[in-house]
């Protein structure tokens, strides 16, 4: 099928498999896509606005230059990634908790974490428990 600048309204696409397809600048507007999988795709220069994306599970994924605005993110868990050289600005962290992380130059309001943790009387380091920085090959796979 090669269709272009097509428009598609009010169909059933469910269980449909899409592979090997140039979506480039396609608009997806008011779709059910619950329980979906999205696998090896290039969403880079991509918006996804005013979307639910309640129980999304994101994977193994490379978000470079991501830019998040007026996002409302409850309960999210990030594991085992990297948010080097992120910026989160004018935002609620109300009970953020960050456990087990490499801290070097976070900082807080122009406060360093690490200097802050360092010099607490509570303090107690223990080195073998920090994850090391996490490495990607020029394809943007974890390495």
């Amino acid at each position: 099928m090669s269709e272009t600048n097509s428009k598609f309204y009010t169909g059933d696409l469910t269980n449909t498999t899409i592979e090997n397809a140039n979506l480039n600048e396609t608009t997806i507007r008011y779709v059910n896509m619950k329980k979906a999988q999205i696998i090896h795709v290039d969403l880079t220069g991509s918006t996804v606005r005013a979307s639910n994306l309640s129980e999304v599970k994101v994977e193994g994924n490379a978000w470079w230059d991501m830019r998040m605005n007026q996002c409302d993110v409850f309960g999210l868990k990030f594991d085992t990634g990297t948010l080097e050289n992120t910026i989160v600005s004018n935002s609620h962290l109300v009970n953020l908790t960050i456990d087990n992380c490499l801290i070097d130059g976070l900082k807080i309001n122009g406060v360093l974490i690490k200097d802050l943790i360092e010099n607490h009387p509570d303090y107690r380091f223990n080195g073998e428990s920090i994850p090391k920085k996490t490495l990607y090959n020029e394809a943007g796979n974890r390495i």
